[in-house]
């Protein structure tokens, strides 16, 4: 599983985007209680700008291991993309 994990992870990093989600489909279906694999899904979708799919795989890591810090972290930045509001936008 670690060399699974290490590929997805260098799929991510590269933006190979299409190959990573093929992985993680994959690999969620055999190991659907894996905090590491719930983590990468939530890089992927965050990459890809699906912010709620991206705060749902960090919050699926995070009830599989509560001390992931990445996954917390990620959290907390793909919840203020989503809270972010400028009223002057609104208000020429």
């Amino acid at each position: 599983m670690k060399k699974e994990l290490a590929l997805l992870k260098s799929y991510i990093d590269r933006g190979d985007l299409v190959d990573a989600q093929r992985m993680i489909d994959r690999l969620l279906e055999q190991y659907p209680s894996e905090a590491e694999l719930h983590f990468l899904h939530g890089k992927l979708a965050y990459k890809q700008q699906q912010w709620g799919q991206a705060i749902n795989a960090f919050n699926q890591a995070l009830d599989l291991d509560p001390d992931h810090s990445e996954a917390a972290s990620n959290l907390e930045m793909a919840n203020h993309i989503l809270g972010y509001y400028t009223p002057d936008m609104f208000n020429p």
